[in-house]
């Protein structure tokens, strides 16, 4: 019987808290979860990413070379081989934005029909856009576009457009994350 990980991965340095609940089969390639978990938190997946899971760290490798020296390819590596109920762990994407994250791994159980993962089933709390500058430029932004005195309001009001920072829907996360990892597949 086909079997999943239950995962609870939040966005560090950010307030309000925004986090997302995913279910993660565990013959999945750390490389897809990469792209569901992108996904899910509501970005498109235009940057790279790598995982940290104690202390090592695993990278997509181009060009012939890995981001870092003592990184490790994460070409062939499953969920089952990183994974473990308990297993705390750390995901970042956007090497320029700095967007961290930690992962908890809640859970590993039998997949029943309606769990259907990969699959966001929670969460709470929308993600900034792609490409405002990480936790610190982010922050930075959303000021500037509430203080209609300062120099960059209308820029970064245009920029941010109608950002709820409380918006959060599992549905629309859902499709998101299947949508990322579409393409990722290409």
């Amino acid at each position: 019987m086909p079997k999943h990980y239950v995962t609870r991965i939040e966005l560090l340095d950010v307030e309000p808290a925004i986090w997302r609940q995913i279910l993660i089969p565990d013959d999945m390639p750390l490389y897809e979860i990469g792209a569901v978990l992108i996904g899910a938190m509501g970005w498109q997946g235009y940057h790279m990413f790598a995982f940290e899971f104690d202390g090592q760290r695993y990278d997509m490798k181009f060009d012939g070379g890995l981001d870092l020296e003592d990184s490790k390819d994460m070409e062939g590596v499953i969920a089952r081989d990183v994974f473990r109920p308990g297993v705390e762990a750390a995901f970042q994407y956007d090497f320029g934005d700095d967007w961290w994250h930690g992962i908890k791994v809640l859970e590993h159980r039998a997949t029943e029909t309606g769990d259907k993962p990969p699959r966001c089933t929670g969460g709470e709390n929308a993600c900034p856009p792609e490409d405002t500058g990480g936790p610190f430029g982010f922050e930075e932004m959303r000021a500037a576009a509430g203080d209609p005195a300062h120099p960059d309001h209308d820029e970064m009001r245009e920029y941010l457009g109608d950002f709820d920072p409380h918006a959060f829907d599992a549905k629309k996360a859902d499709r998101n994350l299947r949508k990322v990892l579409k393409a990722f597949r290409k």
